[in-house]
């Protein structure tokens, strides 16, 4: 089975997760798609692969020399609907604007990135879900590295670690994770975009959650009595710096994202994300809101305004630069494969800025999709397979 079998396959499950459930894999659906990985790593070799109690799936190709990890994550975001997923294939793309079957259209002014596929063929949806590429391409370029190595027995290779992890979208993913059990030296998440491009960097990130309890009565006798909770987190809103959001910044810049508001006129809530590279940068952001909350509880008094933060994951570029060995290995191996590497950094996170963080540096590599977490989302059959030569030749000997 080719990586693009393997892939077309993955997407037609629904994992998304929801961190609204509390639950470890947060949904069940994860645990359909991880027992059909089970068995498929069985048939490749990897004797020893299972599920365990959270959702998660390891496995281990046995070799000689170093145990390096791979890993991609099992669960898809949450912004657009991954059920009933109909992958098409745009056969050798000429460039222009890509029809969808639902009347939208995706465009290069729009999205840039489409000019450089020119000549590739691309998978793409119906324009009613999410494609599920973050991450069902990096699980599948993982197996069509497992595929080639079980059809070629000769070939050697080191010990390859492999897991696959649940929830990563809810900032969970390695909340369970069994380091011991992966047992890899190193290792190298596949869950980026780009395949030239190896990220080694990425934001800092607490997420917070802000409920405001106004006061209650009937509207008519409201004079000087009635506090409105969506007024109050509407004055709240307003006073967010303007220019920090995703829509307005890049590269290194950070920012704060409200991705929930709901409530009512006695109670509002609102979720926000919020990125910065640098630890320093976090604070300010992080004593920002909390100087904003400040200023609205005394507008009102009578209101009852509350916030809590939560550390969702760390840069890991400190910790990689401690133990730079899978950096080296893997940019000699890029080269090695015709690809010029650069260094990246994201403007997100993946399982790997934890493991890295807690001594397992994992650096992110490429899979050839674009567009993560909407309708636009999109795959490049031609990089996802150059991906699966480059991960082959990271664990040959």
């Amino acid at each position: 089975m080719t990586a693009l079998e393997h892939f077309l396959k993955y997407v037609r499950i629904n994992t998304q997760s929801d961190d609204s459930t509390g639950k470890t894999p947060s949904t069940e659906c994860q645990k359909v798609l991880g027992e059909l990985l089970v068995n498929e790593l069985k048939s490749l070799g990897l004797e020893d692969a299972h599920m365990d109690e959270w959702g998660n799936v390891y496995g281990h190709l046995i070799g000689k020399g170093s145990k390096i990890g791979l890993n991609a994550h099992m669960d898809t975001a949450s912004e657009v609907t991954g059920e009933n997923v109909k992958p098409h294939l745009v056969k050798n793309y000429e460039g222009g604007r890509i029809h969808y079957a639902n009347g939208l259209e995706m465009s290069p002014v729009d999205f840039p990135n489409l000019s450089k596929h020119k000549g590739h063929d691309l998978i793409i949806t119906d324009g009613n879900t999410l494609l599920g590429a973050d991450d069902k391409a990096g699980i599948a370029i993982i197996m069509g590295a497992l595929e080639y190595l079980h059809s070629h027995p000769h070939v050697k290779h080191n010990t390859v670690c492999v897991a696959f992890t649940v929830d990563e979208e809810i900032g969970e993913g390695a909340a369970h994770f069994n380091y011991k059990e992966m047992g890899a030296k190193y290792a190298y998440t596949l869950d980026g975009s780009a395949i030239n491009v190896i990220e080694h960097e990425n934001f800092n990130a607490y997420a917070a959650d802000i409920t405001v309890k106004g006061v209650s009565i009937h509207p008519g006798e409201g004079k000087g009595k009635l506090i409105n909770a969506c007024l109050v987190m509407n004055d709240f809103i307003s006073l967010l710096p303007q220019n920090e959001t995703p829509f307005h910044t890049e590269d290194k810049e950070g920012f704060y994202h409200i991705t929930s508001l709901d409530g009512s006129s006695e109670l509002m809530n609102c979720h926000i994300i919020i990125r910065d590279f640098s630890s320093k940068g976090m604070e300010k952001r992080i004593a920002k809101l909390k100087d904003l909350i400040s200023k609205i509880q005394k507008k009102y008094p009578t209101a009852k305004i509350e916030i809590n933060f939560k550390k969702q994951y760390e840069n890991m570029r400190k910790y990689v630069d401690r133990k730079p060995i899978a950096l080296k290995r893997v940019r000699a191996v890029y080269r090695k494969c015709g690809v010029e590497p650069i260094s990246g950094a994201i403007r997100g996170g993946t399982d790997g800025a934890t493991f890295t963080k807690n001594g397992l540096v994992t650096p992110n590599l490429g899979t050839g999709s674009y567009n993560h977490h909407g309708r636009f989302e999109y795959l490049d059959v031609q990089e996802m397979e150059k991906m699966v030569e480059i991960v082959t030749a990271i664990v040959k000997k």
